[in-house]
């Protein structure tokens, strides 16, 4: 793995080296001849860019792109759906995907169009942001962490239903599953929910 990841790095580094020189040959240089060039202290520039290259290129496949979906505004004013937002719904039946517009609609298009799903809502407003995470089914919350760090505070995310009267302290613990960080897709243990 290293040496796929190192023969990688030094390939860059080469096309790298010959696009900033503006060098061409008209053969294939063969690998004692790179290395009179490659051997070189000014050499290393051209590595360190290399590994940045690289580095950027596997970030890049690690974001994967999610189809967007733009809802359209229905015209109406009100305060509460008025903050627009971006959608990231992690969904059993549909894939991940995001839904772009304002917040109302946001909410009333995937309540008419899907079930089994997950979505964390960011909300925009004059350049500030804020996420909440909503769960399809009305009485299960996904509850993120506490930021203070204070005994007996909540340190990771949890997904379970609502507490109420009727449900015992032992049924609310069995029907809770406590993540570090939320999965970015629908898994098997949402479907008992």
């Amino acid at each position: 793995m290293e040496d796929k990841r190192n023969q990688e790095i030094e390939a860059i580094a080469w096309q790298v080296f010959l696009n900033s020189t503006g060098l061409s040959f008209k053969r294939e240089l063969t690998a004692e001849e790179k290395k009179t060039i490659t051997d070189v202290e000014s050499y290393k520039f051209y590595r360190e860019k290399a590994v940045k290259i690289y580095e950027k290129k596997q970030r890049a496949l690690l974001n994967k792109k999610y189809p967007v979906i733009d809802v359209p505004a229905s015209g109406k004013r009100s305060w509460s759906g008025g903050a627009y937002c971006l959608c990231f719904v992690y969904s059993k039946h549909k894939g991940n995907f995001v839904l772009r517009g304002y917040y109302k609609e946001v909410e009333e298009y995937l309540k008419k169009n899907y079930t089994h799903y997950f979505y964390n809502m960011s909300l925009w407003h004059r350049g500030f942001s804020r996420d909440i995470w909503y769960f399809w089914k009305d009485n299960i919350g996904l509850f993120e962490p506490s930021k203070r760090k204070r005994k007996g505070v909540r340190e990771k995310f949890q997904v379970r239903p609502y507490s109420n009267y009727e449900t015992s302290a032992e049924e609310l613990k069995e029907k809770t599953f406590t993540f570090k960080r939320l999965p970015k897709r629908w898994i098997p243990e949402f479907d008992t929910l």
